[in-house]
């Protein structure tokens, strides 16, 4: 199974527009097998469901994620986990022993975020 987390560095990214990173997770009897990062090519709805989808990716966990975007993954059948805070092992933990619950995470896609953020440059 494979889960993709919206990251920027070593935390869950608070937007998934604006994420600088998508970390993708191999999990096999509930343990981590591999990861590896994929830089955001700047933000494509459509881009994001294709790799997801062709990457067998499951889940996706996000901070704040925008309607449009959850809707478009969601279409591609990958489950869309969103207000999700914290520290990206101690996420991977909660998810594997089943403890990691959404919060409020929709957001209003670019119109929230400050003219000069690569949310409103990628709109």
């Amino acid at each position: 199974m494979r889960i993709a987390i919206a990251t920027d560095q070593d935390f869950v990214s608070s937007c998934f527009g604006c994420c600088p990173d998508c970390t993708i997770v191999e999990i096999e009897a509930g343990k981590v097998l591999r990861t590896f990062v994929v830089p955001n090519p700047g933000w494509r709805h459509k881009y994001w469901a294709d790799f997801l989808q062709k990457n067998s990716v499951e889940s996706l966990i996000v901070g704040n994620i925008g309607a449009n975007a959850k809707a478009v993954i969601r279409w591609a059948g990958i489950q869309v986990i969103s207000g999700v805070a914290g520290q990206f092992d101690d996420v991977i933990r909660r998810y594997l022993e089943g403890s990691l619950l959404p919060g409020a995470g929709d957001c209003g896609g670019a119109r929230h975020a400050p003219p000069d953020s690569p949310c409103q440059k990628s709109s």
